[in-house]
């Protein structure tokens, strides 16, 4: 049986008009109203393009372009109060936001999206691309993620036969706590040719005589709440430290190691690299 070309064509306009009001749909189907709740996911929502969209923010969130975003608390207590005023469609948690909150906020009908820490690099990259799903940016997180990779294949290279250095990152000062070999942070050492030689497992806590005695080649201190040179200044006593014998303590911003973007995981990389290895001649990767 024959259809005339007109019935045909009718056919053909309203399958195209279907599909593109789908296709419309799809575009527009993500949050428009994001709360996040964590520095990282902050700062990884900013490279992703949608500061547009996030209405609130935590006070420990350091992204300039957001800094008169509502600040809806810290990362461990939020204000439910001002995340209602605020109506968003999407509250992105991380593992430092208080459970019961997110309890709370879902018996209100909120999406809340939860994103754990990352351990290495790896999952760092994974989770970014998971967050540019949910916020329909996938291709430029697939495009960023591509770019850290280059990167860090080019300084893993530049890495390699050189002589491993032993590095502490005293993270806490009362308690001493470092990070631990199971931590993102070590990633960053061991990518850069070192070797961490905080403790295995989640517990940082450790001694100044732990730390003499395994004789660190550099010690790095994140500037987290602490008194970073107060505690450089500490350190200095003990001279038969290797790290302190040859003037190789250092202070990094808590930012730059704890709540990273694929981009500028290898840009802190790129520095404690610099930190581990002074006497190669390092020239800074470029996209």
């Amino acid at each position: 049986m024959k259809y005339p070309k007109k019935i045909i064509f009718f056919i053909l306009f309203l399958f195209l008009i279907l599909l593109s009001e789908t296709l419309f749909c799809q575009n527009n189907d993500f949050p428009k109203r994001i709360i996040s709740l964590g520095p990282t996911v902050t700062r990884q929502l900013s490279i992703l393009g949608v500061e547009d969209r996030i209405v609130g923010i935590t006070t420990y969130c350091n992204v300039p372009q957001l800094e008169n975003r509502e600040k809806i608390g810290t990362v461990t207590e939020v204000n439910l109060e001002k995340v209602l005023t605020l109506k968003p469609d999407l509250v992105i948690a991380t593992a430092l936001t208080n459970p019961k909150t997110i309890i709370r906020l879902k018996s209100f009908n909120i999406r809340v999206e939860i994103f754990e820490d990352a351990k290495n690099f790896n999952q760092l990259g994974e989770q970014f691309l998971s967050l540019a799903k949910l916020v329909n940016k996938e291709q430029v997180g697939r495009e960023i993620i591509l770019t850290a990779k280059r990167k860090l294949t080019k300084l893993e290279e530049e890495a390699t036969g050189l002589s491993k250095q032993k590095a502490i990152v005293q993270i806490g000062a009362d308690p001493l706590w470092v990070a631990t070999k199971s931590s993102l942070i070590n990633d960053f050492i061991v990518l850069a040719g070192g070797i961490n030689i905080g403790p295995a497992g989640e517990n940082g806590l450790v001694s100044r005589e732990y730390i003499i005695k395994e004789n660190p080649d550099v010690i790095i201190i994140i500037e987290m709440g602490i008194l970073a040179n107060n505690e450089k200044e500490i350190w200095s006593k003990f001279d038969t430290i290797n790290a302190v014998a040859n003037k190789r303590i250092y202070i990094i911003d808590s930012y730059d190691v704890c709540s990273p973007t694929p981009l500028s995981f290898v840009e802190t990389l790129e520095r404690i690299f610099q930190l581990l290895h002074p006497e190669v001649e390092y020239e800074h990767i470029k996209n």
